[in-house]
């Protein structure tokens, strides 16, 4: 989960080279590092502990310079320490990894060679280094030998990376390979452009990039105006081009973090879904949806739990069974075979590695898959029988808000048109209702409180945990959501004077029961909020009051103030919301 960027022929590789980095810092900000071929054509090494911003504090970004390459980091191998921030070098070659190298320490033995980091990825550089070496007295050209070195190193590397290398030899080139981390290329014939994430490319119209993913075990060879695709077995190859999503959601940047800037883009993303959602493969994905006899939909975190969602609205209305799965759980359990199977992906970025991994398993065993996600360039759209694209916009705060909720809307959708229901309509203006009404002050005065606890039935408990997670990312306290029912079953043992229990009730057949779990918190102690469009049957409680709506689209609704009551409670902290500890956005490693 770091961010790599890499460019060649920019007038001045530095500053694009620091501006694609802060773009890509959402996907690591523990420290950041920058190489660089200077006017004498020397490398250079910046590196700095913290965000991209430390980093070019230190750096001349009006150094001349043509070719640079740069990595902010989340730390996998290692502490936060300058000798284990990237680019890592040895006597030949600098390089940025992104990834994990599973059988470092078999390589490091291999080596056989002192490291200065505790990383995986110096172990890459040391390993094409002392390949490299074996080339010395071989005729062959420099470029072929620099090849020759990654492919053999690549040959003996296990797990997940993408890597840009810079050798000493060659300072007018850069080298990149990738297997299971996503990379792409990006070219006008007078620049050339390498980035974790294509919204980090500072690409326009005039600009006429072209634009590659990578695909895995690929080599580039890439100069200002020429990139060279190699297989795995150095053929030369060519790749598609893709096209570069359009950002359609440009709010003014008057906010004082991505996250809520993201929150206020809410309404705005669920009319550009509804609307821009019907394409060739959702339609077709409707007429098929009928014919499954199962559904099973994997996905991590926010995702799994918009899964927990599909669940309740798919059998309620396709009257099939449906497994929701966490996708790091699924890849290693035992598959049972079923020929008529349908497995719904759900991830935002389209890069999630577990979710990867458990669609490549789904197709193995003969299972049809769809994915829904909000990136249309990502590597799992290649991947998948149907891609539905939610249209939130890019989202750039750690904690999921839009996305979350465009992908409850996709889901719903999805059930909808199958059996030709009637949509609700007016969904983003009862949104955006919500966010201007909110009052941070009706949830200021539980800040107090220790433990906190969501609950809900059927689907408010899928909401229920979604809430819990967010205050957990960003607030950093103990927060537990559950299903109500389940109080009883071992989590009434926590609640006591200490405790906020959240209760949502939006489905009208479990009211009364939630309820009752109401009146079992509060006898032992609890505070109470209630979460509820049933102003009238819900009486002497502290309740914030949802709009009326349909109840099978509540749950797009009811999240909205416990997001605000998240992002709130950070500020009130002292914290970032957009940037929590030990988090990134897009979790590419395993």
């Amino acid at each position: 989960m770091c961010g790599i960027y890499g460019c060649v022929g920019t007038k001045n590789a530095v500053a694009s080279a620091i501006a694609g980095l802060q773009k890509l810092e959402y996907r690591g900000y523990d420290s950041a590092g920058i190489a660089y071929i200077n006017g004498k054509n020397k490398i250079e090494i910046v590196k700095a502990l913290g965000n991209v911003e430390n980093l070019k504090n230190q750096v001349n970004e009006k150094v001349f310079s043509r070719l640079s390459i740069a990595h902010t980091r989340w730390a996998t191998h290692g502490k936060t320490t300058i000798e284990n921030c990237h680019p890592h070098f040895s006597e030949n070659f600098v390089l940025v990894h992104n990834g994990i190298i599973e059988n470092f320490e078999e390589l490091k033995n291999e080596i056989n060679e002192k490291t200065y980091s505790e990383t995986d990825s110096e172990i890459i550089v040391k390993l094409i280094e002392k390949i490299y070496k074996n080339f010395s007295n071989n005729s062959m050209e420099n470029d072929k030998k620099i090849l020759f070195s990654i492919k053999k190193a690549t040959e003996k590397m296990k797990g997940s990376w993408a890597v840009i290398l810079l050798c000493k030899n060659n300072p007018k080139k850069m080298f990149v390979f990738k297997n299971k981390s996503p990379l792409i290329l990006a070219t006008n014939n007078k620049e050339s452009i390498v980035a974790s994430d294509i919204n980090a490319i500072n690409g326009d119209e005039k600009s006429k990039f072209k634009y590659f993913n990578l695909n895995d075990f690929n080599i580039a060879e890439i100069s200002e105006n020429n990139i060279k695709i190699y297989d795995k077995n150095l053929k030369k190859i060519k790749l598609k081009e893709i096209k570069k999503q359009c950002e359609i959601i440009n709010l003014n940047n008057n906010y004082k973090h991505k996250m809520i800037k993201e929150i206020n883009e809410i309404p705005f993303a669920i009319c550009e879904t509804k609307k821009r959602i019907k394409n060739k493969d959702f339609k077709k994905l409707i007429s098929q949806m009928p014919s499954f006899s199962q559904i099973t939909i994997v996905g991590c975190g926010t995702a799994y739990h918009a899964g927990l969602y599909g669940k309740y609205i798919f059998e309620k209305y396709l009257g099939v069974n449906v497994n929701v799965e966490l996708a790091s759980e699924y890849r290693y359990k035992t598959q049972i075979k079923n020929e008529n199977e349908l497995v719904i992906a759900i991830s935002q970025s389209g890069e999630t590695a577990d979710t990867l991994a458990a669609i490549e398993i789904a197709k193995k065993k003969g299972a049809k898959t769809a994915v829904i996600t909000n990136v249309c360039s990502s590597t799992i759209t290649r991947m998948c029988d149907y891609v539905i694209l939610t249209h939130a916009g890019t989202e750039v705060a750690v904690a999921a808000t839009k996305s979350y909720i465009t992908q409850i809307l996709a889901l719903y959708l999805l059930a909808y048109k199958t059996i030709n229901k009637r949509i609700s309509k007016n969904i983003g203006q009862v949104a955006k209702t919500i966010i201007d009404l909110y009052d941070y002050n009706f949830f200021k005065s539980f800040e107090k409180m220790q433990k906190f606890f969501f609950i809900g039935r059927l689907c408010d408990s899928a909401s229920a945990q979604e809430a819990s997670l967010k205050l957990k990312e960003i607030a950093y306290v103990h927060s537990e959501g559950y299903p109500a029912g389940e109080l009883k079953h071992g989590t009434l043992s926590l609640v006591d004077d200490n405790s906020l229990v959240v209760a949502i009730i939006t489905q009208k057949s479990v009211l009364e029961k939630t309820l009752n779990a109401v009146h079992e918190v509060r006898a032992r102690g609890a505070k109470v909020i209630v979460l509820s469009q049933f102003d009238n049957e819900i009486k002497n409680e502290n309740l914030f009051k949802l709009p009326k709506a349909n109840e099978d689209i509540m749950p797009l609704f009811s999240i909205l103030p416990l997001q605000l009551f998240a992002y709130n409670f950070s500020l009130s902290k002292g914290l970032n919301p957009d940037m929590p500890k030990n988090l990134a956005k897009s979790v590419t490693v395993e």
